[in-house]
């Protein structure tokens, strides 16, 4: 959906239009699930948020803010209500960035990459991915697999958008390091490659 056309839709949907509220969810349901299933691997819990949030959605849609980009938005709303989900029912120490973050499933595009690779890639890409830090690992899936930009990124996150960059360098240094690869190109050609 481009820039222009999401504006519309989300216009749409703010004056009252069923169909452009169904196109949203439609359009963004996968992308909410995979993100929301990245920062907590429990699907019931970020279905629910899905729901919630859209619920939600609906009903406040006259108030909402005008955006140029629906998917950023709608990210954005789904990290506060994961976060906050985990948070009422105690499990958010669990998934804080800073905690245990070997524990952290890898979101299902890293683990496609994973898939296709031989073997002993496959071993090799496993563990450098264990190494990164959650957000290290978020911070990757949000600018190259989910498209977004570093400012997005940075307020998404709460974070500089210095922070952001660092995030990613550092991130790719350590997969260049672990695969033994020449440069952090090939890292990153690896990752869209397998998009």
């Amino acid at each position: 959906m481009t820039s222009q056309e999401e504006e519309d839709v989300w216009r749409r949907f703010q004056d009252d239009n069923q169909q452009a509220f169904e196109t949203i969810y439609t359009t963004y349901f996968s992308v909410l699930f995979h993100y929301g299933y990245h920062i907590a691997p429990n699907e019931e819990l970020v279905k629910d948020c899905i729901q919630t949030l859209f619920v939600e959605l609906w009903r406040s849609r006259r108030s909402l803010s005008h955006t140029t980009s629906v998917k950023f938005y709608l990210l954005k709303a789904m990290r506060r209500k994961v976060y906050h989900s985990l948070r009422k029912e105690e499990q958010y120490a669990t998934y804080l960035p800073g905690s245990d973050d070997n524990d952290i499933a890898f979101s299902p595009e890293l683990e496609l990459i994973s898939q296709q690779t031989d073997e002993h890639q496959q071993e090799t890409l496993r563990q450098a991915i264990e190494q990164l830090s959650h957000r290290q690992k978020e911070a990757i899936t949000l600018l190259y697999i989910e498209g977004l930009s570093y400012p997005e990124i940075s307020d998404m996150m709460s974070i500089k958008v210095r922070t952001v960059y660092n995030l990613v360098y550092t991130a790719l240094e350590s997969l260049r390091k672990h695969l033994n690869q020449p440069g952090p190109w090939m890292v990153l050609a690896l990752f869209v490659a397998k998009l």
